[in-house]
């Protein structure tokens, strides 16, 4: 079943745009999970393009791979969506085609760019020569006042805007595990996923270097939430599962009222953490705004 009016080989050259773009050189999953999609689309599989098929195909899950549990693809789908924005509103925005992943499914969308209207022209008749002498000056103090308008504006534009989104700040992981080895994947972790959550851009995020000044301190979670001025705090432990993966433990805590208020669990291998992190970050981000909506 054709799924778009726009020949093949158009969507095609346009796929090849984006796969070669800066935002998804380097992105290797990304552009996997792309071109799986166009491609299925293209060949009228949509029916197809399920997460448990994407799962598989794309991020080479095995049979026991169950999407209630592992969220890899709802993650990567929605890290997908963001980038082809990026793309969109950036280096592609003169592409004469885009490709969209709607939210709720996994088929691509094609179609072309609506063509903005041609500008109206007005003609304005010529001034009246016995009144050209009056109309000069008036015009100069016109462009003059004009001038100073803008630039009052343009420094008026310039100051910071406050920042609405709701602020985290993420604490140094627990190991549950002796050893070096788990000492620095939980290290690593917590810088993962305080820089995840910052690209995401959802939430603003204390910086990695001040909440490490409360590493392994036990101080009250309200009294750090006030000294970072962040209303979420993110803790997180590490352990290891009987397959010898890695198994994490995410808690989200309302500094405010120091409760808990989500919890979260991840494995993955040892050599995976930045897709660990990740999905982590995707996930403790939507906890975290959908709360923040529901809050006074």
């Amino acid at each position: 079943m054709r799924v778009t009016t726009i020949p093949e080989p158009d969507v095609r050259a346009e796929l090849d745009r984006i796969l070669a773009s800066k935002g998804f050189a380097t992105a290797g999953r990304l552009s996997k999970l792309l071109r799986y999609v166009v491609e299925r689309t293209l060949a009228g599989e949509t029916d197809q393009l399920k997460e448990y098929a994407v799962g598989i195909e794309v991020f080479e899950r095995d049979e026991k791979y169950d999407p209630r549990l592992d969220s890899i693809v709802r993650v990567e789908a929605g890290r997908l969506r963001t980038k082809l924005d990026e793309y969109y509103n950036g280096e592609g925005s003169s592409s004469p085609i885009r490709i969209s992943l709607p939210r709720g499914g996994y088929s691509a969308v094609f179609e072309r760019p609506a063509v903005p209207a041609a500008p109206l022209l007005v003609e304005v008749a010529a001034p009246h020569p016995r009144r050209s002498r009056l109309t000069i000056p008036l015009t100069v103090g016109l462009l003059c006042a004009i001038a100073a308008m803008v630039v009052w504006l343009g420094g008026w534009n310039r100051r910071p805007k406050p920042d609405l989104r709701p602020s985290v700040a993420v604490l140094a992981f627990a190991t549950h595990v002796a050893g070096e080895e788990h000492e620095r994947l939980a290290a690593h972790l917590t810088d993962s996923v305080t820089t995840e959550l910052a690209r995401l851009g959802t939430v603003s995020v204390a910086s990695h270097t001040s909440a490490m000044q409360f590493a392994g301190q036990r101080g009250s979670l309200k009294e750090i939430s006030a000294a970072l001025n962040a209303r979420y705090i993110v803790e997180a432990s590490l352990d290891q599962d009987e397959q010898g993966q890695l198994l994490v433990v995410a808690r989200i805590v309302n500094g405010e009222t120091d409760r808990k208020m989500w919890v979260g669990d991840y494995r993955g291998a040892k050599d995976d953490t930045r897709g660990i992190a990740q999905r982590m970050a995707f996930e403790i981000s939507t906890a975290i705004l959908e709360r923040y909506k529901q809050s006074p």
